[in-house]
């Protein structure tokens, strides 16, 4: 398809061959305008007629652009070839992946394998944070490098890319499976539709499972007994022939769960269940993942709003058990209110004595009452709260002087005596009405109480209407 020195795209040289795959074609090529290296990989020309798979290609190609975690391969740009073969261009790596490391050294220490799967699960967490799965994870698309500082790095390649194989289980050449069928998860087998994160969960399981033991959990000679080994039989546990720690066959066990909702459901949830069996510098990818999965936390809520809620239901309930004590407060002070004003008015304007004297005056506490807040809902239904009435400063009753003799004034020294102001409304309620004069007896103008004075402990009294003049 392609030989060393083609010219690709007009800004493409090609410099090797990486790779061919069942769907694809993989070559290291130089960017000549920028004289940088990249990696492009091409549909092969025998699937460039299906339109399906060409779409799923550019569409998962461009969401793998959205991955710019370090253990991720990274995509920088998506194209078509002027026949329409799409193209994607990639980081090129130089290392070689864990297929090969089984190939090369066998079976992994137990450590190292944890290490490998979790930086693995670092950059599947990111997909996953965006809705892509992967759906062939395998350690031929797990590929090990160096960072500067020459420790190791995994990278996951081949995001979101469907696959399809032959009847070799280690391949994806049959158009009628999604994925590598010796890593695939039973519900996958079934329909590629039904791959969710847990699917990939499965092939890590699976691939932790092959680095430990360098072996498969299921084993088969054709593909129909693969199927079925894989939904009908329990994996190959625990694993023989090698001295493991306790408790790390009960993590490849729930990864191999054939019920979804049996495994672990999310890489975090496997992250932590690897944590100790990791080398202890490993603590921040576990952070790490944690981080990128998080939940979104929801906005707050105002204190005191029952309506900022997001359904109607939920809102309801919540206002249900915001407002009713309320109500119930509001109507309880509501009327404690109205039958301490009643009592109030009555005594003042009927439960004095003639005498005037404070003491047959009620004593009111002049503090306010204590009212609960009513429910800012509920204004329609409970009437605000009526502030009482407040009586005139009552001065603190004293034992009346013996009564001097009875007199009456002459009328010049009423008429010259210099008007007292009016009592205030509340006070002319209070006072006492003058009786009137029996038959007989001489009229005589009553002399107006002089206003009272509120340092004056004795009030004075009032001049007797049935006194006759000597």
């Amino acid at each position: 398809m392609f030989a060393a020195g083609d010219l690709v795209a007009g800004k493409f040289r090609i410099d090797r061959v990486i790779g061919r795959g069942g769907m694809g074609l993989v070559v290291a090529a130089t960017h000549i305008h920028l004289d940088q290296r990249v990696a492009l990989k091409f549909l092969l020309p025998a699937v460039c007629s299906d339109q399906a798979l060409v779409g799923r290609f550019l569409r998962e190609a461009r969401a793998s652009a959205q991955l710019r975690g370090e253990h991720v391969c990274r995509v920088s740009d998506v194209g078509a070839l002027d026949n329409g073969a799409p193209y994607i261009v990639m980081e090129l790596l130089h290392g070689s992946d864990l297929a090969s490391v089984l190939a090369s050294g066998g079976p992994l220490p137990v450590q190292r394998a944890a290490d490998f799967v979790l930086q693995a699960c670092v950059g599947i967490a990111e997909a996953h944070a965006l809705g892509i799965v992967h759906r062939d994870l395998k350690p031929a698309n797990l590929f090990l490098t160096r960072r500067p500082d020459g420790s190791p790095l995994i990278k996951v390649l081949d995001f979101g890319i469907a696959k399809a194989g032959t009847g070799d289980v280690q391949l994806t050449r049959t158009q009628a499976v999604m994925g590598s069928p010796g890593y695939m998860s039973p519900e996958q087998m079934r329909s590629s539709r039904m791959a969710d994160a847990r699917s990939d969960i499965w092939a890590i399981g699976v691939i932790l499972y092959q680095l430990a033991s360098g072996t498969m959990p299921f084993e088969a000679d054709t593909f129909t007994e693969l199927v079925v080994r894989v939904t009908m039989d329990p994996p190959r546990l625990p694993i023989q022939g090698r001295d493991l720690p306790p408790g790390f066959d009960a993590v490849i066990r729930r990864c191999l769960e054939k019920d979804p909702m049996h495994r672990f459901q999310s890489v975090a949830e496997l992250a932590l269940a690897l944590a100790p069996f990791l080398p202890s510098a490993a603590s921040s990818s576990i952070e790490k993942i944690t981080r990128i999965l998080a939940p979104v936390a929801p906005p707050p809520v105002a204190p005191g709003n029952p309506w900022a809620k997001t359904t109607l239901g939920t809102a309801a309930g919540q206002v249900a058990e915001v407002r009713r004590p309320r109500r119930r407060l509001a109507i309880g002070a509501a009327a404690a209110l109205l039958a301490g004003g009643t009592a109030i008015a009555v005594a003042m304007l009927g439960g004095g004595d003639r005498s005037g004297s404070a003491a047959a005056r009620p004593t009111v506490d002049p503090s306010p009452p204590l009212v609960a807040s009513p429910a800012p809902a509920d204004a329609a239904e409970v009437a605000p709260p009526v502030a009482p009435p407040v009586a005139p400063p009552v001065a603190p009753p004293v034992a009346p002087p013996p009564e001097p003799p009875i007199s009456v004034a002459p009328p010049e020294a009423t008429a010259s005596q210099t008007q007292a102001p009016a009592p205030a409304p509340a006070a002319r309620a209070a006072a006492t009405p003058t009786s009137p004069s029996p038959p007989g007896a001489r009229a005589v103008r009553p002399t107006k109480p002089a206003a009272r004075n509120a340092n004056s402990a004795t009030p004075p009294k009032p001049a007797d209407p049935f006194a006759t003049p000597d």
